[in-house]
């Protein structure tokens, strides 16, 4: 059986930045279950809240207002803050947060038209499990590496802790995700632009490394054995691959589905350091040292599996320049404990990936230390073994570790 196809399920109009994954993340936690229309609803209510703000109007504001909200719609609204500035305007709580100049991008607003697209980010990436769009497990990860403080903050406006800025912690499960999810067009495409002439770069450039891409990847999967939901899958990416493929002889006019294709490519990397902005309200990018180092850690598309299971974590470190050493055996028992009692289902079991993924990026971001996701498995089943009342775990079908079970707390580790 071939492995399964690690290609986003859906691009079109999906979110730009990733804070709004951590709203989306909270709704999908406080009700188990919803629908499309529901969940999409309730993430444009969130992010469409007005909030009155008062003159005089900071540099950051009237900037995101004069190079952002340039549509007849907010010509009220402009001439206000950047004219008279004489009273309060009502204003969209998400434009007051992309507002900050600090953001790598402020590109990516949210629109009530679109509003039943933007949660297939959070299923492609395996954050919110479709059909139900419920909670997974990585969701919860997400959440406990993000403060309260943020996961309020599209009620009331927080300045101090503005969702959009993406934390290590958050960034290292996130980059994760992306890759898990999406390696087969990531690994050629940053290989492009890596190799790509030095300077900025623009969507439309971007955008047409994209049709042989997927027109390779297309090929080189026809003829294997993938279960009827790859297959559909695979006829899926066809017919989008023949859509994006039509523009590559078309003059330009954005919006099209090759955009829509490349920029969930492009504007999520910015959030995660991988890409620059050498204008953060311009779709113009750069790539960064960083995205090389990840790169080339990375190694190969085939080798994707190993690299996320023993290289992870340390090319993070290496790629957010953060000097690390490996976690010793008694910090990687209690973080992993720790994380496992965060994530405990019902029946007390976590996936082991995600409980890896948790105290992985604890430990890197507030330690500085290193716990790869094979290690962690190799501690489990060792730790099983000298005590099995202290840990149980359980495999899936084809035999591999899948879930774990903390019985009773770690020993208490003493740095």
């Amino acid at each position: 059986m071939a492995s399964r196809i690690r290609v986003l399920d859906a691009t079109n109009r999906t979110m730009q930045r990733l804070g709004f994954l951590k709203v989306l993340c909270r709704l999908v936690a406080d009700v188990e279950t919803s629908n499309l229309e529901t969940l999409g609803k309730r993430l444009i209510d969130r992010v469409l809240k007005r909030v009155r703000v008062s003159p005089p109007f900071d540099g950051d504001l009237q900037s995101y207002v004069r190079n952002r909200l340039t549509d007849g719609t907010y010509r009220d609204l402009r001439k206000a803050v950047l004219e008279t500035g004489n009273g309060p305007v009502s204003m969209e709580i998400q434009d007051l947060y992309l507002a900050d100049q600090g953001l790598p991008s402020r590109t990516g607003k949210l629109v009530e038209a679109n509003r039943r697209r933007y949660p297939y980010l959070g299923t492609s990436i395996g954050l919110v499990k479709k059909g139900t769009y419920s909670a997974l497990t990585r969701a919860v990860v997400l959440l406990a590496l993000t403060p309260g403080e943020e996961l309020e903050a599209f009620k009331e406006f927080d300045p101090v802790h503005n969702p959009f800025r993406v934390a290590e912690a958050q960034a290292v499960v996130l980059l994760y995700s992306f890759i898990d999810n999406d390696a087969e067009v990531l690994f050629p495409f940053f290989g492009k632009l890596l190799n790509a002439p030095e300077g900025p770069f623009d969507e439309r450039t971007a955008g047409l490394l994209l049709p042989d891409i997927l027109e390779q990847l297309i090929k080189s999967r026809r003829g294997q054995s993938l279960t009827p939901e790859e297959r559909d899958r695979l006829a899926l990416l066809t017919k989008t691959t023949a859509n994006i493929a039509k523009w590559k002889k078309r003059a330009y006019t954005g919006g099209s589905a090759l955009q829509e294709a490349v920029t969930v490519r492009l504007e999520p990397y910015c959030d995660l350091g991988l890409l620059t902005k050498p204008n953060p309200d311009r779709f113009e990018w750069q790539t960064t040292d960083g995205l090389r180092t990840l790169w080339e850690n990375w190694g190969s598309l085939a080798d994707t599996d190993r690299f996320l299971g023993e290289r992870y974590f340390a090319t993070f470190a290496a790629a957010r320049g953060i000097a690390a050493e490996q976690a010793s055996d008694d910090e990687a028992t209690a973080a992993l404990a720790a994380a496992g009692q965060d994530l405990k289902s019902s029946l007390g079991y976590s996936p082991i990936t995600d409980v890896g993924l948790l105290a992985g990026a604890r430990l890197l971001t507030e330690e500085h230390r290193i716990l790869e996701l094979s290690r962690t498995t190799r501690l489990l089943k060792s730790l099983q073994k000298q005590d099995p009342e202290f840990v149980r775990f359980t495999v899936d079908r084809m035999g591999q570790m899948a879930f774990v079970k903390f019985l009773k707390p770690a020993p208490v580790y003493q740095p």
